[in-house]
């Protein structure tokens, strides 16, 4: 498949290229404590849990409770050891899960910070959960997870225990893909467990790992908006890449360019960070595909060799660094890797489209409301983000600033969505000629540095001298 300059625009690759996907972004999960006022969604929890199983999961025996106030008061008694209605019983922390704008409660998750010594140590383990029966298979498992590994680091547990039974292939995966290791089985009798460790000590961007953990990445390129960013990226990296080119693409995400460039006949070297990414990537790759996935950290690639890759592709890591010394290091760490005269492809996120677009456009958050929170400054309105908030917004003049102290040639910035980030409800209403078309229009003026400061997504490509 031929992505060349010439015959990008011609309105087949691109109807090639989309497919059907819903966003699924997850963004107000929270865990809250059981009171009086959640008894009718208790209720209704555990009655569809019961009509689907045996007995419920994670919930301090919610099954066992036929007045539902009982279980309230006994989950708050198990709170502090002194109050337990059992001092032989192990101390305990009951969460629901819900979201902001809902009552219903998704699932439950039962959080033990000390482990008796004998069932509870060897089988029990810090952590039990369970998802409602129509919300199961939809990531709630692996959200719900992460918050938890929160609430585990807040009380200051540096590694945690999980078990699930040899079948419960769903939990396997679940706890796997927040980062448990594999120890042993645990086997009293016929019982037999699995037992997993999750080290809390390994810096891990939960954030992060949860909002990925629930988003549908391939969906967001087989939608036009997505598409232009991906073409145009596209479009520029066939420009730099030599014949028999190794490539590194650093945070890959679900492998839409690393398997793209696969499929073009190079090697491809994908490092990823969150697990269920590498899941759907795994998936969606082919046989004669020759690409190697690791999972990794963009600040820390020490398991790559110097001076190695033609083409380093860094497009998704800088959206979720906070400080300027970690994105120094993310840009430090792809030169290193690169050879001499190897080319290096880094993607911002920029900060006045997305307040012009997501606070003054389509309301999908409150600009007076982020000015009071700190987050724009209400003279310049300049952004600050958070870990919790996702997404590291930047303007040209920060990507400027950044790349200063680095020894590059700059050899084209560019807007890679420009205006459809505006206009992507008219993109998917447009005929595939008109949007070929509107594709002729953008590569004219992705690059016109009096009009990227429009866009959404910039593109950074520079050479490591």
């Amino acid at each position: 498949m031929k992505l060349g300059k010439e015959g990008i625009g011609n309105g087949t690759l691109f109807v090639i290229l989309m497919e059907k996907g819903m966003e699924n972004p997850m963004t107000n999960l929270k865990l809250v404590r059981p009171t009086e006022s959640h008894i009718p969604e208790i209720q209704s929890y555990l009655d569809e849990c019961l009509a689907h199983d045996s007995h419920t999961h994670g919930d301090s025996g919610l099954d066992k409770y036929e007045d539902i106030s009982k279980w309230v008061t006994f989950c708050r008694l198990m709170q502090d050891k002194e109050t337990a209605p059992n001092q032989q019983w192990v101390q305990s922390h009951q969460f629901i899960l819900i979201e902001d704008d809902s009552p219903q409660i998704i699932g439950m998750i039962n959080l033990r910070p000390h482990l008796n010594e004998g069932y509870p140590s060897e089988h029990g383990g810090h952590i039990g959960l369970g998802v409602r029966p129509t919300m199961r298979r939809k990531g709630y498992a692996k959200s719900m997870l992460n918050l938890c590994l929160e609430e585990c680091r807040k009380i200051g547990l540096e590694k945690v225990l999980l078990t699930c039974d040899l079948d419960n292939h769903g939990s396997r995966a679940t706890i796997k893909a927040c980062g448990g290791k594999f120890e042993r089985l645990a086997i009293t009798g016929a019982e037999i467990d699995e037992r997993y460790w999750i080290d809390l000590r390994i810096s891990q961007p939960s954030h992060i790992i949860n909002h990925y953990s629930n988003y549908d990445e391939e969906a967001r390129f087989s939608r036009r908006r997505g598409l232009v960013e991906f073409l145009t990226t596209m479009r520029y990296m066939e420009e730099y890449l030599p014949k028999s080119a190794k490539v590194l693409e650093i945070g890959a995400g679900t492998g839409r360019y690393s398997r793209t460039i696969a499929d073009m006949g190079y090697q491809v070297h994908a490092v990823e960070l969150v697990p269920h990414n590498i899941d759907m990537f795994l998936q969606a790759m082919k046989p004669n595909q020759d690409i190697k996935i690791t999972q990794g950290n963009a600040l820390d690639l020490s398991a790559l060799p110097d001076n190695t890759y033609d083409l380093t592709l860094v497009l998704g890591p800088l959206y979720h660094l906070y400080t300027p010394e970690d994105k120094h290091q993310a840009i430090a760490e792809a030169l290193r890797v690169t050879k001499p005269d190897g080319v290096i492809f880094a993607a911002y996120c920029q900060s006045d489209p997305s307040i012009i677009s997501g606070g003054f456009v389509r309301n999908r958050f409150n600009v007076k409301e982020y000015i009071q929170k700190g987050l724009i400054d209400p003279i310049t309105f300049a952004t600050s983000s958070r870990p919790e908030d996702i997404f590291e917004l930047v303007r040209i003049d920060d990507i400027n600033n950044l790349m200063k102290p680095f020894p590059v040639e700059r050899l084209h910035l560019i807007g890679s969505d420009m205006f459809a980030h505006y206009l992507h409800d008219s993109l998917d209403t447009m005929d595939d000629e008109t949007f070929a078309l509107y594709l002729r229009h953008h590569f004219t003026i992705c690059e016109r540095q009096d009009m990227i400061g429009a866009s959404h997504h910039i593109l950074d490509i520079f050479r490591k001298k």
